[in-house]
């Protein structure tokens, strides 16, 4: 009953915070005009005898509510100890006007600055606990024409896609803009989102996820609500959730909500996953390799095999064999002291075969291979399954084998097989299922430079 009763008093911090505010407020309004309006200082005592009351009822009422609000000391502390310099000033102005002994020598000048302080200080602290750090900042840009919409970036590394979804790119989104109003300091309708555990646990409404019905789920409802209705969430103050950010909690939401699943399970769009970096994905490997040595290039030319650096500070290679075309698969070993420079591989319109693969393999950071124009039937080519750098291959015109399609639904990070072949229709494969269609190309196909 009595912890019940404290509960109640705690409640009423809000409404009873007010009240020692608009004295002091008011006071010191007629502190500053008693001259002009002729006010005596009887007014004055009243008021500041009453901040000092109420003063002291707000601190009561404040402590209850920290102590029974899940408030951590920290979060609180400032403001409770402005609060309580706040009530001294009241009562030290209001013994100044009653002319108490060790007063009278103070300036009132003195009293009315600290007074003014003070209260914007003790106010400003109490509302960053309500609403936030950014609570005053806010709404100002909705004022002055400020897009709030703010997108969370991340730095790009290797194997980025083989990390869970929701440690990646959902946290991130989650912790810059709804864990502000949804902590443990913190839970507007009683909902926490710092943790997962906290999360999936939900509101004063229960669950915000429906794992049965998806798009029912409370947080994908209220994200997708137009900005003017009072249910939107983030709320209209707050920074706002980019198209994308929507777009990706909702592919969350919709495929199981699920904490372990990797980026590549979700199948997400290329360009959706670089929106979130802060500089471009890079499409060749993010590793260091030492510089080819002069002769070993020397050599490898001597047998009409083009080579030539993807960019000029880089010593990753770009690597042809469409001068020399008797190239065959015994051939391969002429590039064997580069293998690790070459990340761009054209066998297009050699006399090659399916035995290439094995030796491929070791290509550790080939990302582009094309095999146009050759007998290749696509047998053993799951000895590239574990080239994680490949992400382009090029098979127009080959003797490809619908038999072998399915292998490449392995490959992690291909994004493009160019299957199109003038004597075999695969476009009817475009309809089935079980292939991923944004990888293949069936029909036409671009060039590469």
């Amino acid at each position: 009953m009595l912890d019940d009763f404290l509960i109640l008093i705690g409640r009423f911090h809000p409404l009873i915070v007010h009240l020692p505010i608009g004295f002091v407020v008011l006071g010191i309004l007629i502190e500053l005009n008693k001259k002009k309006f002729g006010w005596s200082n009887g007014a004055l005592k009243f008021i500041f005898f009453w901040a000092s009351i109420t003063g002291v009822f707000s601190i009561i009422s404040g402590f209850f509510q920290y102590q029974n609000g899940g408030y951590l000391w920290e979060t609180i502390q400032n403001h409770f100890i402005s609060g309580v310099l706040t009530t001294i000033l009241s009562f030290s102005f209001y013994l100044k006007l009653i002319e108490y002994s060790i007063f009278k020598s103070i300036p009132r000048k003195l009293f009315t600055i600290a007074n003014s302080f003070i209260l914007i200080i003790t106010g400003h602290l109490g509302g960053n606990i309500t609403h936030g750090e950014e609570h005053l900042v806010e709404p100002l840009n909705n004022l002055i024409g400020i897009d709030e919409e703010e997108t969370i970036t991340i730095k790009y590394y290797e194997d980025f896609e083989e990390k869970p979804l929701f440690s990646s790119l959902i946290r991130p989104i989650i912790d810059e803009k709804c864990v502000k109003c949804h902590n443990s300091k913190k839970s507007n309708g009683k909902l926490k989102m710092h943790n997962s555990k906290e999360l999936m646990k939900g509101g004063k409404n229960g669950s915000i996820i429906n794992h049965d019905t998806p798009e029912m789920s409370e947080i994908y409802i209220r994200i997708h609500l137009p900005k003017e209705e009072k249910k939107h969430m983030p709320p209209k103050s707050g920074k706002q959730l980019t198209r994308q950010e929507i777009n990706l909690i909702s592919r969350w939401i919709k495929n199981g909500s699920s904490f372990e699943k990797s980026i590549n399970d979700f199948k997400l769009e290329e360009n959706l996953i670089n929106y979130f970096f802060a500089t471009e994905k890079p499409f060749f490997p993010l590793i260091e390799v030492s510089a080819p040595d002069n002769e070993s290039i020397r050599k490898i030319r001597e047998n009409k095999i083009t080579i030539n650096p993807i960019n000029k500070n880089s010593n990753f290679l770009k690597v042809s064999s469409i001068n020399n075309l008797d190239f065959n698969n015994y051939d391969i070993s002429l590039l064997s002291d580069i293998i690790k420079n070459i990340v761009t591989l054209d066998l297009s319109d050699s006399k090659i075969t399916d035995s290439i693969f094995s030796q491929l393999k070791y290509f550790t950071n080939l990302t582009v291979l094309k095999l146009n124009n050759t007998t290749i039937t696509g047998k053993k080519i799951n000895q590239l399954i574990e080239l994680k750098n490949l992400k382009r291959i090029y098979l127009v015109n080959t003797n490809f084998k619908d038999e072998y399609i399915n292998i490449f639904t392995q490959f992690k990070n291909l994004q493009k097989v160019y299957l199109y072949n003038e004597k075999d229709n695969f476009q009817n494969l475009d309809r089935h299922s079980k292939f991923d269609n944004k990888i293949f190309e069936f029909g036409y196909y671009s060039l590469e430079n």
